[in-house]
C-alpha cells in the first residue's frame, strides 16, 4: 500500500524558512577540509590588504628646480681634535671666485676636551724627522743608487740627486775630491777603509741616546760632477762634510781634524751623539685641547668649498704641513636645519640629509688632511611639507 503525500496549502509556497532536507545538512571530510581552506585564505587577504593600507610607499619623481634662492646655507658642527680655537679658522670659496676668510658671523668656537691635563706638547725638530723618514723604503735598484759612490760619470748609476742621497740616511759623510789633487791621493787609502769599515758595519755610530744611527759614506769626484760640487760650494781638496737628514739645503758639519780612520771616527761620533734620532716617537697631540665649531654660512648656489683650517692666532703661525687635522662632524647639512622634521624622514631618506653625521676622520701622518666631497640635490619631501637640500 502506497503512502499518501500529504497534500500542501496553497500558502506553502510563501514560506521563507522552509526546512533542507537532513540528507543535505550531513558533514563530511570534503566539505571540513574545504571550509578551512577557505577560512584561510579569506585572513591571509584580509592580513594583506590591511598591511597594504597603513603601509606608505615613497615614490620620487625628477622636476627642474624652481628654487629661486641666491643663497644656500650651510649648518655645521665639528670638532677639531688637536687645533686649539686660537688657531682654527673658517673660509668658504666658491666657482665665482668670491673667498671669505676667518669667517666670524653666525660661527661659534667651543673648547673640547678640558682634563686638567696637559694633553699635547709641541714636536722636537728629531721628532719631526723621526716620523717623517720613519715609513720611507727603497727598491734594491734605488738603494744601489743612492748608495754609490759618485767616482765617474760614465757608470751604470744616474748620479742626478744629491738631496736623494742625504735624505736616504741618518747621516751621510761625503768626500768631496778631485783627481789632480795629490793631498785626494794620499788620503784616498785612509779614507777607502774607513768608508768600508762603516759602511760594512764594523763601526757604529750612535745617537745621544745610544741608538744605532743609519750612516752612509761616499765620495763624489767634483771633475765629473762639477755641477753638484759648485752648488755645495766646495772651494778646496778633499773636503770632508758630515750632512744630516732634514737639515736645511748646504748645512753641514764640516771636518777640521786629523784625516786618520781614529780622528774620522771620533769625529763621526761625536756629532752623531749630538742629536736624538730615534726614540721610537709616536703622532701625539701637540695642543692642550681641541676646538668644536659650530654654526652656519650663507654661500652662493654654485659649487664651493668650505674650510677647516689651522691658521695664525695674533702671537704666532703655526705650520700647516704637520698639523693634527683630525676631526669629527657631529653635523653638517644644507638648508633649514629642521632637526624635528628630519626624524620623520622614511629611513633610507636620513643618511642622504647629513651623510657624514657622526663620523671621525684621523690624520695619522704628517702631509695628510682628509677631504669631503658632497653632490648638493635640491629635495622636497611633500609629506611633511619639509625642503632639505
Amino acid at each position: 500500500m502506497l503512502p499518501q503525500v500529504a497534500a500542501k496549502a496553497w500558502y506553502h509556497g510563501y514560506d521563507a524558512f522552509k526546512k533542507v532536507p537532513k540528507d543535505l545538512t550531513e558533514a563530511t571530510h570534503t566539505g571540513a577540509f574545504m571550509t578551512i581552506g577557505a577560512i584561510l585564505t579569506c585572513s591571509v587577504l584580509f592580513m594583506c590588504e590591511t598591511s597594504a593600507f597603513l603601509t606608505s610607499t615613497p615614490t620620487t619623481k625628477i622636476v627642474v628646480d624652481a628654487n629661486q634662492d641666491e643663497l644656500l646655507k650651510i649648518n655645521f658642527d665639528v670638532a677639531m681634535l688637536d687645533i686649539d680655537c686660537d688657531h682654527l679658522t673658517v673660509g668658504v670659496w666658491d666657482a665665482f671666485g668670491t673667498e671669505r676668510l676667518n669667517i666670524t658671523k653666525n660661527v661659534q668656537k667651543q673648547r673640547v676636551d678640558h682634563k686638567g691635563a696637559d694633553k699635547g706638547k709641541p714636536y722636537t725638530e728629531d721628532e719631526l724627522l723621526e716620523l717623517e723618514f720613519s715609513d720611507r723604503s727603497f727598491t734594491a735598484e734605488e738603494l744601489a743608487e743612492l748608495d754609490s759612490d759618485w767616482g765617474s760619470s760614465s757608470d751604470s748609476f744616474k748620479h742626478d740627486d744629491f738631496q736623494g742621497v742625504i735624505d736616504a740616511h741618518d747621516y751621510t759623510m761625503v768626500n768631496f775630491y778631485a783627481d789632480w789633487c795629490s793631498h785626494c791621493r794620499q788620503f784616498a787609502q785612509t779614507w777607502q777603509r774607513f768608508e768600508n769599515s762603516v759602511n760594512e758595519g764594523q763601526v757604529v755610530a750612535k745617537d745621544a741616546d745610544g741608538n744605532k744611527v743609519n750612516v752612509r759614506l761616499l765620495r763624489i769626484n767634483c771633475v765629473d760632477f762639477e755641477d753638484t760640487c759648485r752648488d755645495q760650494e766646495i772651494r778646496f781638496f778633499p773636503d770632508v762634510r758630515l750632512y744630516r737628514r732634514g737639515a736645511k739645503k748646504r748645512e753641514f758639519m764640516e771636518n777640521r781634524g786629523e784625516r786618520t780612520a781614529e780622528g774620522l771616527g771620533a769625529w763621526l761620533q761625536a756629532e752623531t751623539a749630538k742629536r736624538h734620532l730615534h726614540t721610537g716617537v709616536q703622532y701625539h697631540d701637540v695642543f692642550r685641547d681641541g676646538c668644536r665649531v659650530f654654526g652656519y654660512v650663507e654661500v652662493a648656489r654654485v659649487p664651493g668649498t668650505v674650510h677647516f683650517q689651522a691658521g695664525g692666532s695674533k702671537e704666532k703661525d703655526i705650520n700647516p704641513s704637520f698639523t693634527n687635522v683630525s676631526h669629527t662632524v657631529n653635523h653638517f647639512s644644507f638648508g633649514e636645519d629642521n632637526l624635528e622634521m628630519k626624524a620623520r624622514l622614511p629611513s633610507q631618506y636620513k643618511r642622504h640629509a647629513s651623510p657624514l653625521d657622526g663620523e671621525t676622520f684621523i690624520a695619522d701622518k704628517f702631509h695628510k688632511a682628509p677631504n669631503h666631497f658632497i653632490k648638493v640635490v635640491h629635495t622636497r619631501f611633500e609629506e611633511s611639507g619639509f625642503w632639505g637640500f
